[in-house]
């Protein structure tokens, strides 16, 4: 007997079954072993539930739900079987989903970088994915109670925060959270992560299920920390090289005009001590300027291709002689090392600088090591810094045994006006120098330290395959002559421009005066013939690069020398002058704008 059912769901009519065997209904994919597990019930006289694929009439797969109950007579014999099926291919396919879904979460948990997390809030266990073993070294155990691997391993002083985001998402106060808390590796360490989770709930809105993703983000952070300060370096290079700019000025002013008392004070020796003492802190002051030129990255740089090493040697003993005998020096030559191309000078006043310092972390005495060698800088290690470039540097390394410096503030050495020393003691710009002469030659600086143990610094230099240039000796110039030559001064500072004109006058010049571009434009269009433009870069308006090309398509035959507190982009770059260029930085004392003046007058 069947009834009407059986049509609806198989498609046979009742005369095609009735008489035949259930057999008819299975094929390829019925389980084998729900057969024999129903024949062995059968054979027992024991009812059985199954689960079975059956075909259709027409060939089409159906799962079914039996359940086999044997009936008997009066008499307690056994007669025959009574089997109810149910359609539950809906709900076999629904779990076969999810099934295939919780398959593809489990994939994609083991190959993304993060730790995959799976919380099961009735029964408070955890499923854990590879990541936690591959990015935090914990051993994955696949269920876990959420307290041992979660709450265990998360710093003491997030937990409140980190449970109160699980708990919102299972009062129901919201279905996603995301929060940052530092995770326990399993060396011990600290790593900074992002959680992403949400939640999974029942018809009722009851919280079933939590859903996580764990990211190590310290790298992120510290990347983040570094532009910030990177950023905020540059932002103070920006306003220290303007204030150096203004201040260069009045030094010019100074310096100039305290030279000239000097010379009118002969008969007044007291008074031409006052003078000399002026001319000297003037002096100070503009070491402190070129200081800060150097960490703005606005000094003009003479680059060369030079042999490290050899540089190195020749310093040697002013090493010595700056440094106690208390401090062991040290310095290591590699073989085979290469060239790099930096400006000699500056480079021996950031070694003399990082001495310095070693030698103040070092007031009892110590070891200062000063290394050489090839480095070559990959991928992987640019991808963690800022401005680097891959590729080939010639590395120098500074070593002291001293105190080392805190981790809060190590962060903040490279800062001008950043000192620990004692007022008086230091300008707080030396390492700042460092800092900007090295970025400004497109090189690359790190500092390690540890508290008792020592700091080390190292400079990058991208490596160079052009020929060492042969050094000049300069020529010391006793006498500056004069001339009769006529000179434009353009020069928007009115103190300035009157004290270099009045130098330039006492020289025996022709001096003709301008105080902008467009004054300097109209005098070169007059008959007169001007033999030297003399001007500043900066000014408003009309630059003086912009001045002196324009001026040299109305007289070709010009000769330009420029001046300027800190250098721009318009006659300096990478660090270097433009070809051609003449530059008088201020600021210059007499001799020094007279030998300059009659050596560009006299160029070729």
């Amino acid at each position: 007997y069947v009834n009407d059912a059986v049509e609806r769901l198989t498609g046979y009519l009742g005369k095609d079954v009735i008489g035949k065997t259930p057999r008819m209904l299975q094929g390829p994919k019925t389980d084998r072993h729900e057969l024999d597990r129903i024949k062995q019930a059968l054979t027992q006289i024991q009812p059985v539930r199954a689960e079975l694929i059956n075909y259709t009439k027409a060939g089409q797969e159906i799962w079914l739900e039996l359940d086999i109950v044997p009936l008997a007579n009066e008499t307690g014999s056994f007669t025959h079987w009574v089997a109810v099926e149910r359609d539950i291919t809906d709900r076999k396919r629904v779990a076969l989903s999810l099934l295939a879904n919780e398959e593809r979460f489990r994939l994609v948990a083991k190959a993304t970088e993060t730790a995959v997390w799976e919380w099961d809030i009735a029964h408070n266990t955890q499923w854990w994915s590879d990541g936690l073993k591959e990015i935090f070294g914990h051993e994955v155990a696949r269920e876990n109670a959420m307290s041992t691997m979660w709450l265990g391993h998360v710093h003491p002083d997030d937990q409140a925060r980190a449970d109160a985001s699980l708990l919102g998402m299972i009062s129901g106060y919201e279905d996603s959270r995301q929060v940052q808390y530092r995770f326990r590796r399993a060396d011990g360490s600290w790593a900074q992560v992002e959680d992403r989770a949400m939640v999974v709930r029942d018809r009722d809105g009851t919280a079933l299920r939590i859903l996580g993703a764990m990211t190590d983000i310290s790298h992120r952070l510290e990347l983040e920390e570094r532009l910030q300060q990177a950023q905020k370096m540059d932002t103070v290079g920006q306003l220290t090289g303007g204030v150096a700019h203004d201040f260069n000025n009045l030094l010019t002013i100074i310096l100039g005009n305290a030279e000239i008392l000097q010379d009118a004070l002969v008969d007044h020796p007291d008074l031409q001590r006052m003078a000399q003492v002026t001319i000297d802190a003037a002096d100070r002051a503009a070491e402190l300027t070129s200081r800060l030129l150097a960490f703005s990255r606005k000094q003009a740089l003479q680059p060369r291709v030079l042999d490290v090493g050899q540089l190195m040697r020749g310093m040697d003993g002013l090493l010595r002689l700056t440094l106690p005998e208390n401090i062991e020096i040290e310095i290591i030559h590699a073989g085979g090392l290469w060239k790099t191309e930096v400006d000699a000078g500056q480079l021996e006043s950031a070694i003399i600088n990082l001495a310095l310092n070693a030698r103040d972390a070092m007031p009892d005495g110590g070891h200062l090591t000063i290394e050489m060698a090839n480095a070559a800088l990959d991928d992987d290690y640019v991808a963690s810094e800022l401005d680097v470039k891959a590729g080939q540097y010639v590395m120098i390394t500074v070593t002291d045994s001293g105190h080392g410096i805190p981790a809060d503030i190590i962060n903040r050495v490279f800062e001008p006006f950043f000192t620990t020393k004692e007022v008086g003691k230091g300008s707080g710009l030396g390492l700042s120098m460092v800092y900007g002469f090295v970025k400004q030659s497109g090189g690359h600086i790190r500092i390690y330290s540890e508290i008792g143990v020592g700091t080390t610094f190292k400079l990058y230099f991208r490596r160079s395959h052009a020929k060492e240039a042969q050094t000049q000796v300069n020529r010391v110039i006793r006498k500056v002559d004069g001339g009769t030559e006529t000179i434009l001064v353009l020069e928007d500072d009115m103190q300035v421009r009157e004290y270099v004109t009045a130098q330039l006058k006492s020289l025996g010049y022709h001096v003709f005066e301008a105080s902008d571009g467009p004054h300097a434009l109209e005098i070169l269009n007059q008959p007169t013939k001007i033999d030297l433009l003399f001007t500043d870069v900066i000014m408003p308006g009309i630059g003086g690069r912009e001045v002196a090309d324009s001026a040299r398509l109305l007289a070709p035959h010009l000769k330009v020398l420029f001046t300027s507190g800190y250098t721009e982009n318009s006659i300096v770059h990478n660090g270097r002058l433009d070809p051609g260029v003449d530059l008088l930085t201020k600021p210059y004392r007499r001799d020094q704008l007279a030998a300059k003046i009659r050596k560009v007058l006299d160029q070729k």
